[in-house]
């Protein structure tokens, strides 16, 4: 059998730099090798891309090493000598790139506008899903156009508004949660109580960011639901898994409760009965397709006095083994393997 030459993109400019190792890590050991050759690439924090050599490339399991030592190992494992512009890849004939970036520039809809450009199919949404999604402003636009439930909501821009007179007149109560309007797995995010509490989140998350959502808090149960995709014929068919109820350890599921061994229970499926679990499969659906995803996504929600209010939807899903989509897919019986060969054929299609 004749092998697709697959490239493993990960690593990355995000602040999820790290969870992009581990998923791809599960990634490349989880693929099916008859069918694919994979070639781990990476991209480090400045955004170089690092082309190991050779058929098939092997690297360890990063579990417990810091990243720093992985990456060494990784590099002498690899003989990886010079780091090249993303052009490089133009150079190794590669049939498509398997994503395996989360967060930032990795989800935001710049590399897959950038391997549009090298005509490099790659798996997961396109451009204009992937922006969309990653702007969580604009998402809830969306989602309240389709009847989705969705906590009130501010957009604050920095150097176009006065943060602290926003913050003295939002138009719902506190507490809010406040979070960067594009960032990801819950990085510089957080609760205030107070203006003076929201003011410090805020010039924080301006250190590094140009947009602050801030919203309404809404108390409830947390949880998360994928979509799939999957051929029947030759349409694409999403179709949605079951929800997984999450119980942070700390005040609510950030990264540390996310990333953290023992951070948070997770109960797959999830217990909040069937009426809720038909709702939750119908938004997560409806997220899916208004915003034009492809192949697969995941998203949050609070379920509150029966109501499930969307927090956002995840184009790049986290996909180390005890990420929530594999544990979702294993509830139905699906194997991985399986949903990354799908994930590869729709790219390919």
């Amino acid at each position: 059998m004749t092998q697709t030459k697959i490239a493993l993109l990960f690593g990355g400019i995000s602040g999820e730099h790290i969870i992009s190792i581990r998923s791809s890590y599960f990634i490349f050991n989880t693929i099916d090798r008859e069918k694919y050759q994979v070639c781990p690439v990476y991209i480090d924090q400045s955004g170089k891309f690092w082309i190991p050599e050779g058929k098939d490339p092997q690297y360890p399991d990063p579990s417990g090493k810091s990243e720093t030592e992985f990456l060494n190992e990784f590099s002498s494992v690899n003989g990886m000598t010079k780091p090249s512009s993303g052009a490089g890849l133009l150079e190794h004939g590669f049939q498509a790139a398997f994503l395996g970036l989360h967060g930032g520039a990795g989800e935001d809809g710049r590399i897959q506008g950038f391997l549009d450009v090298l005509e490099i199919p790659h798996t997961g949404s396109g451009v204009l899903a992937s922006a969309l999604a990653m702007d969580k402003y604009r998402a809830n636009l969306l989602f309240q156009t389709v009847g989705i439930p969705v906590a009130p909501f501010v957009d604050l821009e920095k150097g176009k508004s006065d943060a602290r007179k926003t913050v003295l007149n939002l138009p719902f109560p506190f507490p809010v949660f406040i979070k960067p309007t594009l960032g990801g797995s819950s990085v510089n995010t957080g609760m205030a109580k107070t203006p003076e509490e929201a003011m410090v989140l805020i010039d924080k998350i301006f250190v590094s960011e140009d947009r602050v959502l801030i919203q309404k808090l809404i108390s409830g149960t947390e949880v998360s639901i994928g979509v799939l995709e999957r051929f029947e014929g030759e349409k694409r068919i999403p179709f949605p898994l079951v929800p997984t109820e999450i119980r942070p350890k700390s005040e609510f599921f950030d990264f540390e409760a996310k990333y953290t061994k023992g951070g948070s229970e997770e109960i797959t499926p999830a217990p909040v009965g069937d009426e809720i679990t038909k709702k939750l499969q119908d938004y997560t659906l409806k997220c899916h397709e208004i915003l034009g995803c492809k192949g697969y996504s995941r998203t949050d929600f609070i379920i509150s006095e029966g109501i499930p209010y969307v927090l956002e939807t995840n184009t790049l899903p986290g996909m180390t083994g005890t990420s929530l989509i594999p544990q979702q897919a294993k509830a139905l019986g699906i194997e991985m393997k399986e949903v990354f060969t799908w994930l590869l054929r729709i790219a390919l299609s």
